[in-house]
């Protein structure tokens, strides 16, 4: 019989591992380095979810390289996201429902940035009924915010709200996973953190 519960040295069950690939697979992104693709992991789910969870529950799971891909901004720059590999989006995914938990309630209620349950016709809403009441306007845009993070101050950050410390762990391994350039060079990330493609 299959204990879906079970853990190991760390807290991570084979039902959050599972939660964590249905979500991922309702996205549909696409592959990472690897070159897995949907149509494998769909066949051979059992055996790569079961293989994901025994690493993280071990505390033995290291990410791969993200696949860094160019997107062309309107003004003539390059965006660069970084793409995980399927196994590496599904692991961020377990930490990612954990942490919401955690940090959904502190989030004050105008946040609606990459959050679940919230839109951007939400926010143009509550920009309009905030514009009825101010008169004035604050608009930020900080150049290369995600190429400039500093990894101690945000693992601190991240340390305060979170005790946990298998998140702590494996936030700490995917930003300093390198980034697979697209001249194909593997670059190792010292500072910053790619924009994920979700």
């Amino acid at each position: 019989m299959t204990d879906y519960y079970a853990t190991k040295s760390q807290p991570i069950t084979k039902l959050m591992v599972w939660q964590a690939y249905k979500r991922v697979r309702a996205n549909k992104g696409s592959g990472g380095v690897d070159g897995m693709t949907w149509a494998y992991l769909e066949m051979n789910s059992g055996k790569e979810l079961y293989k994901l969870w025994n690493r993280m529950s071990s505390g033995s799971y290291h990410p791969e390289a993200v696949k860094q891909v160019g997107i062309s901004k309107k003004d003539g720059g390059i965006r660069h996201l970084g793409v995980p590999t399927l196994l590496d989006r599904i692991a961020q995914e377990v930490a990612r429902l954990h942490l919401e938990r955690i940090l959904e309630p502190l989030f004050h209620s105008s946040a609606y940035g990459y959050r679940r349950r919230k839109s951007a016709h939400q926010a143009v809403v509550a920009s309009m009924r905030n514009c009825m009441n101010h008169d004035f306007v604050v608009d930020l845009d900080i150049k290369a915010y995600f190429d400039t993070i500093d990894h101690d101050l945000l693992m601190k950050g991240l340390g305060h709200y979170c005790k946990d410390n298998w998140v702590l762990m494996y936030v700490g391994r995917w930003i300093k996973a390198g980034v697979l350039t697209t001249a194909g060079m593997t670059l190792d990330r010292l500072t910053g953190t790619p924009q994920v493609e979700l």
